[in-house]
């Protein structure tokens, strides 16, 4: 107990106490006002921690809160362990007149998950929104500026004012120069978002010597003073992280959320934007899944359960792959970011793909649970635990609503206790850094690399910590560890341009590719070091290593730069890789401008269709394109693919213009081909005819389509060129293709999918007694499609029109899919439920048990291959005939009996992320099952057993990507014992079975 002498000593202190208290609450620059709602209140701090969730073993503290934090949009971690915030009170509005914002220095100093220690470094920043640490001071987005406020004393007082370094950077309410950290080459990395170009360059710069820049990736290099665009596009990317690779990672906004960087590329943006008119084709989104429920981006802002299920929302900032060492291993290498309208941290997956990756949805990581939550930054720090920083308010970006400046907090987030030790690592000598490189915490490691970049960048010799760390390069270590040395010895300048070529036989992809990067990262690349690369492109094994010498290419010379492209263009394999052909694309595009005689000689040899297609679509976009010189290019070709690839290009840049007069080459060039047996050459050159100026081609092509003693591959030619043009086709056209039994009817069924009208679901069901096996799948494909052509199928099925045991596993999927309760309460009725996991083991036991290879052997392939065509060719590729909707059967491992029976019997054990089950409910009542090939802002691509569609996203009233394969259970619960053993047999037989031929 105190005694009243004791209060008598306290009380001062309590006033004093209590009124610095009151001064760090007002503590607001002067004009700082809120123009949110005043009836708007948000919880308190404290309130706001109670309320998050996270995996158990995790524990939530509040570092920092208001009245001690406010507006938080960006924040480093210094060679302490301390976080230097910058708080924004400017947003919404930029005005250089306005220097409210500033830097603020927290500190732990009892490692308890708060703060005990504050002080304010600098309070006359414009617009601040970026900032990091390094290199002597303190590198600022001061929008329009990127400027550098020197401490080389590290006294956490400015030495002087800020040095601009860039100017330019263009101001916007909610898209701004964001996004500052280190990278492993050394280079400063931000980003942006805005439409509209910036012009970025020294101050003293001329706009012709500036860069310009609009959404993208950029970096500056600090000594070299260079600043380059890195990639092009996305919406508004806001965070960014390295992987233990080196691999560039971003979250972006409104389109999908995650993006591999590659230097150099374009990448996807807003439907309604180009990058530029040769660019073709932008590289998508690595995502596999949205974190939004469907429709337009902008319905996530409405909190539903499909868009909570989903993820949240569409709006993400922040991006963090966790490389600490406090987090249980199963979250390392995870990346996550923060979901803006969903109040939570997601998590993906980054799974290798080809040259690049997939990002595969994880579990949501943490869930604020309270709706003023609006996280903008995760960074992990020395004891491996996260900080994660929470602007506050209860409107989004675009402040539609008003602005709270008096709150912000920033969370930390740690697993069990991690261990409490101060650091210092600028107090370290250069020996200890380079030790650093093999700390499981990566931090560690990225400041130790730059405060050894900065040494060297000061002259300072350091031998030791060089031989240390070259040490760490013996195959015998980790790729990680090899890695971080080798960065490391790159920034500190102790890799010469020789040794560079050397490491491009290391046996390790990762090192090679490395090695690329710096050989071409260099200002000007040596001639030796140019022909070794081109010289490398034509035998480089690894996927990884080709990109990076297609990333090169816009660094060499042409001298060089053609022979490397020619190279990779020998390599077919990358035909399919999402992001090689675009980047070879990209880098040979700008030296092919004014020479078409190069572009057909490259097309003539490329063994990579597409870049074959943009080479002779690029020779021809010109104000007076060469198409005589195209066409005798065009004439001296053999290979058909050769021929599709150099047609495919005229098409796609000549439809562009219009009708165009036919050159004097292309009548008896017409001729010659116009009987050439590849269908679709002779689709090809019927569209071209079109364009030539032959106003009676659709009506020739509508014609042909009709005339029954036409051939077979005639009419199919003139109906898939009409549907390719808008209004070709009427539907009435098809009902009659499939009326008259048709020899093309297959065809008009499969074109009904997206062409049809409230007549088609009778028109079918009433032919459907005549149609061949193929032709009822296609046709119950379409009939599942809508409520009301599924309820006429399933009256069908009720009345015996359509045998029930006909309904492919797919449609019945599908059937199920529909949330009319009549339809499902009339499909239970029809079908039984789903088995349980016991009933799947015990079915497996049984058919291994009855499939002895004396049973199959008496079983009947051609059979089998009827009922694949029935229940599997839809979705399935075997021996090049079937579906692309699912995997290529050809190459599985079908002929193990276990492998088929566990996939056809529980198919959901283990699932291919590129193959689950993805749902689509449309405005108009239709239902679409399948999987997104490309995702953005206005419209989608879906792939469906009958193929790919374009859709807009305003026709999309939700998406629903499931856990669940897109093969449905229960396959085999339709077919006897002797048709599952028919099936089997078909499926592990070495060759294809020939049928005998429909009449």
């Amino acid at each position: 107990m105190f005694s009243r002498a004791d209060y008598i000593i306290l009380l001062p202190l309590f006033f004093f106490q209590l009124d610095s208290a009151l001064l760090r609450a007002s503590d607001l620059p002067v004009g700082v006002i809120n123009t949110q709602n005043p009836n708007d209140v948000s919880l308190t701090p404290e309130e706001s921690l109670s309320r998050i969730t996270v995996p158990d073993g995790f524990k939530v503290t509040l570092f920092a809160g208001e009245p001690d934090l406010r507006r938080p949009i960006a924040f480093d971690i210094d060679d302490r362990g301390r976080l230097w915030v910058v708080e924004n009170y400017s947003h919404p509005e930029w005005d250089k007149d306005n220097t409210s914002d500033r830097i603020v220095i927290l500190e732990d100093t009892n490692h308890d998950g708060q703060f005990d220690q504050r002080r304010i470094f600098w309070d006359q920043g414009r617009y601040l929104t970026g900032i990091a640490l390094g290199l002597g001071g303190v590198w600022i987005a001061n929008t329009p500026e990127l400027a550098f406020i020197p401490d080389r004393d590290r006294d956490d007082v400015p030495d002087g004012d800020p040095i601009v370094k860039l100017d330019g950077f263009r101001v916007s309410s909610n898209n701004v120069v964001n996004n500052f950290h280190w990278g492993p080459d050394g280079w400063l990395y931000g980003a942006i978002g805005l439409g509209s170009v910036s012009l970025v360059g020294t101050p003293e710069s001329e706009a012709q010597d500036r860069t310009g820049i609009t959404r993208g990736i950029w970096r500056y290099h600090p000594t070299e003073e260079r600043f380059e665009v890195v990639a092009e596009g996305m919406v508004n990317p806001w965070g960014a992280d390295f992987n233990q690779f080196g691999d560039l990672f971003t979250a972006n906004t409104v389109i999908a959320h995650l993006f591999h960087i590659v230097p150099g590329m374009y990448c996807q943006r807003r439907d309604n934007e180009v990058s530029h008119p040769h660019v073709y084709e932008q590289i998508q989104s690595i995502t596999d899944h949205l974190h939004w429920g469907g429709g337009v981006w902008q319905s996530s802002r409405e909190t539903t359960d499909a868009h909570s299920v989903a993820g949240g929302g569409h709006a993400h900032c922040g991006a963090m792959i966790y490389q600490g060492d406090n987090w249980p291993d199963p979250y390392r290498n995870q990346f996550f970011t923060l979901n803006l309208h969903g109040n939570r941290i997601n998590m993906d997956h980054l799974e290798i793909r080809r040259s690049g990756y997939v990002g595969v949805h994880g579990e949501d990581f943490m869930f604020a649970n309270d709706p003023w939550f609006r996280g903008m930054s995760m960074k992990y720090g020395p004891d491996g635990g996260v900080f994660v920083s929470d602007w506050h308010d209860f409107g989004e970006c675009h402040d539609s609503d008003g602005s709270h400046r008096t709150t912000g907090r920033i969370y930390k987030i740690v697993y069990g206790s991690p261990e409490k030790e101060n650091v210092d690592l600028a107090a370290l000598s250069s020996q200890e850094l380079a030790t650093l490189h093999e700390h499981k915490n990566e931090w560690f490691v990225r400041h130790a690399r730059r405060l050894l970049q900065e040494r060297a960048t000061e002259g300072v010799d350091s031998p030791v910590a060089e031989r240390t760390l070259r040490a760490m390069l013996v195959q015998s270590k980790p790729i990680e560890i090899r890695l971080r040395a080798f960065w490391t010895l790159n920034v500190m300048n102790r890799l010469s341009e020789s040794e560079l070529i050397t490491w491009l036989q290391d046996p390790n992809e990762h090192l090679r590719r490395w090695a690329v990067r710096f050989l071409s990262d260099r200002t000007t690349p040596g001639e030796e070091a140019q022909s070794t690369l081109a010289n490398l492109a034509s035998i480089e094994a690894s996927a990884k290593v080709r990109l990076e010498l297609a990333s090169a290419l816009q660094r060499l010379s042409k001298r060089w730069a053609l022979p490397l492209a020619k190279g990779l263009l020998q390599h077919g394999e990358d035909a399919q890789d999402p992001y090689i052909p675009l980047m070879i694309w990209y880098g040979i595009e700008p030296l092919l401008r004014d020479d078409p005689t190069t572009s057909l000689q490259l097309a003539a040899v490329s063994k990579i269709g597409k870049i074959r297609e943009f080479l002779v679509r690029r020779s021809l976009s010109r104000e007076a394109p060469p198409i005589e010189q195209t066409i005798r290019a065009l004439s001296q070709q053999i290979e058909p693919s050769v021929t599709k690839g150099f047609l495919s290009g005229m098409l796609a840049a000549l439809e562009q213009e219009g009708s165009l007069l036919a050159p004097d080459s292309w009548p008896s060039f017409y001729q010659s081909l116009s009987e050439d047996p590849d269908s679709e050459i002779r689709t090809l050159l019927v569209r071209l005819a079109t364009i030539f100026g032959d106003d009676l081609a659709i009506k020739r092509l509508q014609k042909t389509v009709s005339d029954q003693n036409a051939r077979i591959q005639a009419r199919q030619d003139a109906l898939a060129a009409l549907l390719k043009i808008e209004s070709g086709l009427p539907v009435t056209i098809l009902h009659q293709l499939i009326r008259e039994s048709s020899a093309i009817r297959r065809d008009a069924i499969q074109a009904l999918m997206m062409r049809n009208t409230p007549e088609t679901d009778y028109v079918l069901v009433k032919s459907y007694g005549a149609l061949s096996s193929r032709e009822r799948q296609d046709a119950l494909g379409v009939l599942a499609t809508r409520s009301g052509f599924a309820a006429t199928l399933l009256t069908a099925i009720q009345d015996g029109t359509i045998p029930r045991d006909e309904i492919s596993s797919f449609v019945l999927q599908q059937l199920r899919t529909f949330k009319d309760a009549a339809i499902q309460r009339r499909v239970k009725a029809i079908w039984s439920d789903a088995t349980d996991q016991i009933e799947k083991s015990d079915e497996i036991a049984r058919y291994k048990a009855l499939m002895t290879d004396d049973y199959l052997e008496r079983g009947d392939a051609k059979n089998g291959r009827l009922l694949f065509e029935q229940n599997c060719s839809n979705c399935h590729t075997l021996f090049d005939e079937g579906g692309r909707i699912g995997p290529d059967l050809t190459g599985s491992g079908r002929a193990d009996l276990d492998y088929i029976l566990s996939n056809l019997i529980d198919p959901n054990a283990v699932i291919d992320d590129a193959y689950r089950l993805t749902t689509l409910d449309l405005e108009d009542g239709q239902v679409l099952s399948g999987f997104m090939e490309q995702l953005g802002d206005r419209f989608m691509i879906f792939r469906t057993p009958q193929g790919s569609i374009k859709l807009p996203m305003s026709q999309v009233e939700s998406i629903q990507t499931s856990g669940l394969s897109m093969m449905p259970e229960r396959m085999l619960h339709a077919l006897k014992d002797e048709q599952v053993r028919d099936l089997l047999l078909y499926l592990r037989s070495e060759d294809q079975v020939t049928l005998p031929v429909e009449n």
